[in-house]
């Protein structure tokens, strides 16, 4: 007769423990969905490259810190300071990262932002198309091509002071 309650027993907890684990699956599962259907959000904007951070450890993140100067679009970036992750030891892809940023560069970003406890951070996980890169020389070539227009002006001028 113990054996019989006992078999009872233990049926009913396996058909118990069958029951939650179907059911703590379902719930993993729906949590995977939304997960996979979050919109990533992505900003852009430039910025001084101010301090850069290489992790100690192999596969460790190696991160750039960026004050940021302007933002494209209008995006909402919760710091002026943004730690700026450009390579990981994970699977990507991942985006552009320029090597020749020195301290002080003024950089260009597009990468994808996340904010959380710690403050907001961008990284160029997650698609190729994201990048951390010297900004735009076209500006200083403008500045340049102002710089020789006065330039050629001050020599006209000191030809005709000459000439006289």
């Amino acid at each position: 007769m113990y054996k019989s309650l006992f078999m009872v027993l233990v049926a009913f907890l396996l058909s118990a423990g069958t029951g939650l684990a179907e059911e703590m699956t379902e719930e993993v599962a729906a949590d995977e969905v939304v997960d996979e259907a979050a919109e990533v959000v992505t900003v852009e904007f430039t910025g001084v490259a101010e301090e850069f951070f290489a992790g100690d450890m192999p596969g460790a993140p190696t991160v750039w810190v960026v004050n940021v100067t302007s933002v494209e679009d209008e995006a909402v970036i919760c710091s002026e300071v943004v730690n700026v992750t450009v390579s990981q030891a994970t699977l990507g892809p991942w985006g552009v990262f320029d090597a020749n940023v020195t301290e002080g560069s003024v950089v260009d970003v597009f990468g994808a932002y996340v904010e959380d406890e710690t403050g907001c951070m961008v990284t160029l996980e997650g698609s190729e198309e994201y990048y951390f890169v010297l900004a735009d020389e076209e500006e200083d070539e403008e500045e340049d091509e102002e710089t020789e227009v006065d330039d050629e002006e001050v020599e006209e001028d000191e030809a005709e002071e000459e000439a006289e």
